[in-house]
């Protein structure tokens, strides 16, 4: 790989996290984490727990109020392209650890240990992206809406009179450096979505959706240019 100017991509914005970036063929990755809450160890670990978290039956974003504190591990999966003009793509993948405080409502995070493949060729990236130098303050919501029956239809004796939603956005921020040829990218990663729990009501389990990303250039020159989403899943430690 020609040791080229290092990452960038273009700031999707908030608009795309409604909107989740498909992963395509599961290919083996790096060492990371492993099976089990934690982040995933290789390409198609991930796609496969992607995959079983946007298709579950048994979570659903939550609808009552979350409380106390949790820590949700997982992944993020990020699209690549080689940086000179040849169209090579590939993939990043980089673990997750997030803190989230239901009470108070607040939300915190690191990204590391992100490798890959280009090309077919295996790549990392030395760094990690903390949610204290995130590009714009990270945030963590919860919303009460009452549940508006049919004019003529009583409520239910017992049943829930409304619901609370949740949404967050997790923006982190850091250098990561291309070992091989020692250039250095300021990056800036967003994820956002809301958080999961058992279907008819419980706590937060899980988090699945879209991440962006932007990345400034620095002097120094690396082969990969991140090519601003891809996706993210967390899961309950």
């Amino acid at each position: 790989m020609n040791n080229q100017s290092i990452l960038r991509a273009g700031l999707l914005g908030a608009a795309c996290l409604a909107m989740a970036a498909c992963t395509s063929n599961a290919v083996g990755g790096g060492p990371g984490g492993g099976p089990g809450g934690g982040p995933a160890a290789t390409r198609a670990e991930y796609d496969a727990k992607f995959d079983e978290l946007s298709n579950t039956t048994s979570l659903a974003p939550t609808s009552v109020e979350l409380v106390g504190q949790g820590t949700f591990r997982g992944s993020t999966l990020l699209n690549i392209t080689a940086n000179d003009n040849t169209n090579t793509t590939g993939f990043a993948l980089g673990d997750l650890e997030v803190q989230a405080d239901f009470d108070n409502e607040t939300i915190a995070g690191t990204a590391t240990n992100f490798r890959g493949e280009l090309g077919g060729e295996a790549f990392t990236l030395d760094g990690t992206l903390d949610s204290a130098d995130g590009i714009a303050p990270s945030v963590l919501s919860e919303e009460t809406q009452p549940i508006i029956l049919p004019p003529g239809v009583p409520p239910i004796p017992g049943a829930p009179t409304e619901v609370v939603t949740n949404v967050f956005t997790l923006n982190m921020g850091g250098e990561l450096v291309d070992p091989v040829s020692g250039s250095i990218g300021q990056v800036n990663l967003g994820l956002g979505g809301s958080f999961l729990g058992p279907i008819g009501g419980g706590q937060a389990q899980a988090a699945v959706g879209p991440a962006t990303v932007v990345v400034t250039d620095q002097p120094g020159g690396a082969p990969i240019l991140i090519g601003g989403g891809g996706t993210f899943v967390l899961e309950r430690e």
